[in-house]
């Protein structure tokens, strides 16, 4: 009896470890029928074994604490290559990796018109690929947001912010073109005269998407020209001699500074990128707070918050349009 209790309890302690092996070759498996006629039980039975096994992967967190092996091989792991050389390594390897799913995601569309012009009939495959281009739309600004350099933010700054509106003009483009293949999918099934309202359609969804993106590019050189202005004026606070007129005239245009830096570059929602990331945002808090109210190591304070507004001045420099 008390081996019976002795296995039942070590099952019931680690029985969720089967799931990632159980999950893994689910997916495997739902991966092989996306290109059958089981093509939607083989998208949902994707989704639901990759969440499978991920939540299983957490439960052999801790299985090997007590292996020295494993130890000795993970503290040479980390003292060989979590050094600054290779983090800038991986860090530029992330950027790599953006570059190219940025080139896919801006040539998918262009091959998906040509498999129109080369089998216009093939009304679902067309469909699926709408699907996927408005996935793109919604799914590529976050993705280009998590595979974003870690480091040295403020010297990446410009690169960042440049790649954050590069990725929501790609997304916009394969939403567009998501728009009109679905539009022609679904009108094509309808009836097939409406095959040739294609081109006319195409071109109108491209006029609004040019539109849309213009407009997002002229919003983002008008929030560089007004955040030159704003912490060009911070920086003249900061330069004056302290006193109790000077540190309001601080705080205040620290005020004015901190929401440009919060202002999202690429949209005017919450799910857009902000300007500078948040730590960048409560470093500078800090130092120009400490600055302003005069508080201990202020000095210090001082010359690290104006060597860092400089650095963020002159990314906004190079996009100034007084009449954006």
């Amino acid at each position: 009896m008390s081996i019976w209790y002795g296995t039942a309890g070590s099952v019931r302690a680690h029985w969720k470890r089967a799931f990632f092996p159980v999950g893994f070759v689910v997916n495997v498996w739902s991966n092989q029928l996306y290109d059958t006629r089981y093509r939607v039980p083989g998208v949902i039975l994707f989704v639901c074994s990759l969440v499978l096994t991920l939540w299983g992967a957490r439960q052999w967190r801790g299985f090997t604490e007590g292996w020295h092996a494993p130890k000795q091989f993970r503290g040479w792991l980390i003292t060989t290559f979590h050094t600054p050389a290779w983090i800038r390594r991986w860090e530029k390897l992330k950027v790599a990796v953006w570059a190219v799913v940025a080139f896919k995601l801006f040539m998918y569309p262009l091959n998906v018109f040509d498999r129109i012009v080369a089998a216009p009939e093939q009304f679902l495959d067309h469909g699926w690929d709408a699907k996927k281009m408005l996935a793109f739309c919604f799914l590529f600004p976050h993705f280009a947001r998590w595979i974003e350099p870690k480091d040295d933010l403020l010297e990446r700054l410009d690169g960042r912010v440049l790649r954050a509106m590069a990725s929501r003009t790609l997304a916009n483009f394969n939403g567009a073109c998501g728009a009109a293949v679905l539009l022609y999918a679904v009108l094509s099934m309808v009836s097939r005269d409406y095959i040739k309202v294609l081109p006319a359609l195409a071109v109108t969804i491209g006029i609004g998407a040019v539109v849309a993106t213009h407009k997002m590019w002229a919003r983002y050189r008008k929030l560089c020209t007004q955040a030159h202005k704003d912490i060009q004026t911070l920086i003249r606070a900061l330069e004056q001699s302290p006193g109790t007129e000077n540190q309001l005239a601080v705080l205040d245009a620290w005020d004015t500074v901190e929401r440009d830096l919060r202002t999202r570059v690429d949209t005017g929602y919450a799910f857009g990128m902000r300007f500078a990331p948040k730590a960048v945002i409560a470093a500078l808090d800090e130092a120009v707070e400490a600055a302003g109210k005069g508080l201990p190591g202020h000095q210090e304070a001082r010359d690290q918050a104006l060597a860092d507004l400089k650095i963020i001045r002159s990314v906004c420099a190079q996009r100034i349009d007084s009449v954006a």
